[in-house]
């Protein structure tokens, strides 16, 4: 049940689940593992990390589908007049109060989640000239759809890296502009919203769905892995 908030016209709801905040943590840590090892040109991590990356993304896929409704893809599609709303109001020093994902969080979401997925793809099947260091898949590849795929992996990363400090700087500028704290909702999974928006809360599947989500899906991947990469 939602907790009425120290102000009388907001209400403590939980907003996102443990499946999402813990994605989003594990996403993060591994792409700042991925980008590190990969500066440090060890690649036995930098591989590893790429693996769990790939891992994550298959989870998120499923949790797409089966999850929470604000999980849901279905929750990041909007209709044109919702950006161009979100937009005008974007000025004003106020908290947008969008109980999840705005019009334009949900186009960071995609655009982020897709660059990942681009990066992870291409690394499972890229190789370098000498093939001395190969993605866990590149064997079963031709050697110029490795290189096409290493050529597009190595000139991505730095697409990919805007994206995410456009993602961080948003995050910054609800905090000290908006006065918005879009940060702390993915840590504890409870949000302040206004009581006149509580028939938007979403309806948060069960924690115990997500872990047999996780499980299965990491199991099949660990089995490729094992098999295959």
């Amino acid at each position: 049940m939602p907790q009425t908030s120290n102000s009388t016209d907001n209400t403590n709801v939980k907003v996102w689940d443990l499946t999402v905040r813990v994605f989003h943590w594990l996403l993060a840590l591994n792409i700042v593992v991925m980008l590190v090892s990969a500066k440090l040109e060890n690649f036995d991590v930098h591989i590893t990390a790429g693996k769990v990356i790939v891992t994550l993304l298959l989870i998120r896929i499923v949790w797409g589908f089966v999850g929470s409704s604000n999980a849901r893809f279905s929750a990041l599609i909007f209709r044109p007049k919702a950006y161009l709303d979100y937009i005008r109001k974007l000025p004003a020093r106020s908290p947008g109060y969008s109980v999840a994902h705005s019009p334009i969080g949900a186009l960071a979401v995609i655009l982020i989640v897709v660059g990942i997925a681009v990066q992870a793809a291409t690394g499972l099947i890229a190789a370098d000239v000498d093939g001395l260091i190969e993605g866990p898949f590149a064997y079963y590849v031709t050697y110029e759809l490795s290189r096409f795929a290493s050529d597009i992996h190595l000139s991505h990363i730095d697409w990919l890296i805007t994206l995410i400090v456009v993602h961080i700087a948003a995050n910054l500028f609800y905090y000290f502009y908006k006065r918005d704290n879009l940060i702390k909702p993915m840590v504890t999974g409870q949000r302040s919203i206004p009581n006149e928006n509580l028939q938007d809360v979403p309806r948060l599947a069960s924690p115990w769905k997500g872990l047999w989500v996780a499980v299965i899906v990491a199991a099949i991947m660990v089995w490729v892995f094992v098999q295959y990469g």
